[in-house]
C-alpha cells in the first residue's frame, strides 16, 4: 500500500472509525499493488481500504449524548424481587440488557421491558428447577407464574419510565431558575469573561493562542468577536466570508477538526498563520449554531479524544455565557415592557366610570371581556346639560395594544362630542372623521351611543361598526341596529339612528360582534334568541345581575372566541 495515502480518523468516545479524507481531487490519494502503486501515485481515489493510515487531519464526533440502555440501580432493585420470586413460587426469574434473550436450557418463558421512553432496560424471564418441562417441581404453574412477572416487569418499566420523567424534570426546573440583572460594577463584562474562559480552554489543552468567530444574523460571515493569545487588532479586521471555510463549515456539522498539517491550512482557511496545529470545535446552542471555537498551538503535536472534549466543553461555555446574556436583555426589556402594559392596563380600566349612574326610570350596567391586559373596548356614561343621561360603548377591531389606542381614540372622541346635545346624534359620523383623518386606515371599530331622556322612557340610539343592538322584551328580540361598516374604515359613514319608546320592564342590550368567529344573519339570529330566553327569567333583576347573565351565555354560546368584546344593558323602569 502507498504510504502516502491520506485518510481522515473520526475517532468518538467510545468508537472509532475511517473514512476518505476531504483532500482536493489532485490530492486525493488511492491505495495500488504493484508497479501500478508506483505509477500512480496521486490518481484519484475510488475504493476505501481498512488499514488506518496517520493523516494531519481528525474529526472528532460526540457521542455523548446516547442514552444508557440498563440503569444498575434498576437491576440490583429486580435482583432483590427476583429472590423473593423465586423463594415464593419455585421458579428462578431474571433479568437481562437487550432487546431478546439467548436460547438457554430450562428457560419456560420470557418478555421485554418497554417503558415507552425512549430506552429498552432488557427483557424478564422465567427458567423452570427441574430439565422435565411437564414437571418443573413448582407449586405454581407456568401460567400462573409468567402472569406474576409480567407484572414484576411491568412495575419495572413503570419505574424507569417515573425516574426517566423525574430526570427530565429536574432538568426543566434547573432551566427554571429566574434571571437576574445584577448591576454591581464588580461583575465582569462579557469580555472579560469570554477572555477568561478562552484562556482556561488554552492552560487547559497546553496550547499558546484561541480566537471565538461568531456568525452573523445571515450566516454568511463569521466574525472575530474575542480572543487570547492574539494581538487585539485583530477584532478590527472585517468578518471572513463562511463559503469555502472548510474547517468551519465542517465543524458547525457538530465535528471538532484538528489539523497538523501546516502545508494544508490554506485549503481549510485557517484563519490565523504561524501555527503549526490548530482545533476548530462548533460553538453552538441546542437549536442553532453560533459560531466556531479556534485554538492554536505553535509546535506540532496530537489531540487525545479527552483534550477535544475539554474544548467542546469550553465552547459549551461560551455559547451558554452568550445566551445568558441574550436572555438577561430580553429579561430586562421584558420587565420594563411589562411595567408599561401594568401602567397603561390601570390608565384604562381607571377611564371607565366608577359607579351606577343614579337615573329615574332608568337601570344601566356593563361589564368587558379582554383577551389580554389591554384591550380594545369601553364604555362610559355621564350627564347632559337637560338632565338626560348619555350612554356610549366602542369596540375597536384590533386587539391588544393597537386596540386599546383605537378604544382611546374612539372614547376621547366621545367625551368631546357627546356632552352637546345637538351635536350627539351625529357622533359616529364625527368619531368616523377623526379616526379616517388621524390614522392611515388601520384604527377601525365601533361606537354605540344612547341618550336616556329624564323622567321619560324614550331613548334615542345610534350605532356603527361592529355592535348589535337588541330590545328584549316578554322573551323576544328585536333588533335595533348593526352590525354595520366599522367607524375609521372609509370617509362617508352609515349610521343608524333610532328613537324607541321603550315599555317597563324592557331591555336594551348591547353586545360586540368582532369576536364571533362567524358573523352572518343566521349566526346572529341564533344567538339574539339564546340571549332573549336568558334574560326573559330575570327580566326584572337589577342591571348588574342582568349584564353577568347575558355575559355568560355570550360565553356558553358555540363560536364564540376569547376576543375583546363589550356588553352594555339598559334597563326601563317607567312604574
Amino acid at each position: 500500500m502507498d504510504e502516502s495515502e491520506d485518510w481522515v480518523k473520526l475517532p468518538g468516545p467510545r468508537r472509532s472509525t475511517s473514512v476518505p479524507s476531504r483532500l482536493p481531487p489532485s490530492q486525493r490519494l488511492e491505495p495500488r499493488h504493484g508497479h501500478d502503486a508506483a505509477k500512480h501515485p496521486l490518481e484519484p481515489a475510488r475504493q476505501t481500504v481498512s488499514k488506518e493510515i496517520p493523516s494531519y487531519l481528525k474529526l472528532v464526533t460526540d457521542s455523548s449524548h446516547e442514552a444508557s440502555t440498563l440503569a444498575g440501580e434498576d437491576l440490583a432493585a429486580i435482583a432483590d424481587v427476583a429472590g423473593t420470586f423465586r423463594q415464593a413460587t419455585g421458579w428462578r426469574l431474571e433479568v437481562g440488557p437487550g432487546d431478546a434473550p439467548r436460547e438457554t436450557p430450562n428457560l419456560m418463558w420470557s418478555a421485554p421491558v418497554n417503558p415507552g421512553v425512549g430506552i429498552a432496560p432488557g427483557h424478564i424471564r422465567l427458567f423452570s428447577q427441574s430439565t422435565d418441562a411437564n414437571d418443573p417441581g413448582s407449586p405454581v404453574s407456568l401460567d400462573d407464574a409468567s402472569r406474576l412477572a409480567g407484572a414484576v416487569g411491568n412495575l419495572w418499566g413503570e419505574l424507569i419510565a417515573t425516574r426517566h420523567a423525574l430526570w427530565q424534570r429536574e432538568a426543566e426546573l434547573a432551566a427554571g431558575v429566574p434571571l437576574v440583572v445584577r448591576n454591581d460594577r464588580n461583575t465582569p463584562h462579557l469580555s472579560q469573561r469570554l477572555e477568561a474562559v478562552l484562556q482556561a480552554g488554552v492552560d487547559a489543552t497546553g496550547c499558546d493562542a484561541a480566537a471565538l468567530y461568531l456568525l452573523d444574523s445571515a450566516t454568511s460571515e463569521l466574525k472575530l468577536r474575542s480572543s487570547w493569545g492574539m494581538p487585539r487588532r485583530r477584532l478590527t479586521e472585517p468578518a471572513r466570508p463562511l463559503r469555502g471555510a472548510l474547517a468551519d463549515l465542517e465543524a458547525l456539522l457538530g465535528h471538532a477538526v484538528v489539523l497538523s498539517d501546516p502545508s494544508m491550512h490554506d485549503y481549510w482557511k485557517v484563519p490565523e498563520a504561524g501555527f503549526a496545529t490548530c482545533v476548530c470545535v462548533p460553538v453552538a446552542s441546542p437549536s442553532m449554531p453560533l459560531g466556531t471555537l479556534w485554538i492554536y498551538c505553535r509546535q506540532p503535536r496530537n489531540f487525545s479524544d479527552a483534550q477535544t472534549n475539554v474544548l467542546e466543553v469550553v465552547a459549551g461555555r461560551i455559547a451558554s455565557d452568550l445566551e445568558r446574556e441574550v436572555l438577561l436583555d430580553e429579561a430586562s426589556l421584558s420587565r420594563e415592557h411589562t411595567k408599561q402594559v401594568v401602567a397603561a392596563q390601570r390608565a384604562q380600566q381607571g377611564q371607565l366610570p366608577a359607579g351606577t349612574p343614579l337615573v329615574d326610570d332608568w337601570d344601566v350596567a356593563a361589564r368587558l371581556s379582554h383577551a389580554g391586559p389591554l384591550g380594545g373596548t369601553f364604555y362610559d356614561w355621564f350627564a347632559l346639560e337637560d338632565g338626560s343621561l348619555a350612554v356610549v360603548a366602542g369596540d375597536a377591531l384590533q386587539h391588544g395594544v393597537a386596540g386599546a389606542l383605537t378604544a382611546t381614540a374612539l372614547r376621547s372622541a366621545a367625551r368631546t362630542i357627546a356632552p352637546s346635545r345637538d351635536a350627539v346624534e351625529r357622533l359616529p359620523e364625527k368619531a368616523n372623521a377623526v379616526l379616517w383623518t388621524g390614522a392611515s386606515g388601520n384604527q377601525c371599530g365601533g361606537l354605540f351611543q344612547a341618550i336616556l331622556e329624564s323622567a321619560s322612557p324614550r331613548a334615542s340610539l345610534a350605532a356603527a361598526g361592529p355592535l348589535r343592538v337588541l330590545s328584549i322584551a316578554a322573551g323576544e328580540a328585536t333588533v335595533l341596529a348593526g352590525p354595520s361598516n366599522p367607524i375609521g374604515w372609509q370617509a362617508e359613514l352609515h349610521t343608524e339612528r333610532v328613537r324607541h319608546e321603550m315599555a317597563d320592564g324592557e331591555l336594551l342590550l348591547v353586545y360586540g360582534t368582532g369576536y364571533l368567529a362567524d358573523c352572518d344573519e343566521l349566526t346572529l339570529a341564533t344567538l339574539d334568541a339564546h340571549l332573549a330566553q336568558t334574560l326573559e327569567p330575570v327580566a326584572r333583576r337589577p342591571a348588574t345581575e342582568l349584564v353577568e347573565a347575558a355575559d355568560g351565555a355570550l360565553r356558553a354560546h358555540p363560536g364564540i372566541d376569547a376576543a375583546d368584546r363589550a356588553l352594555v344593558v339598559i334597563q326601563c323602569r317607567a312604574d
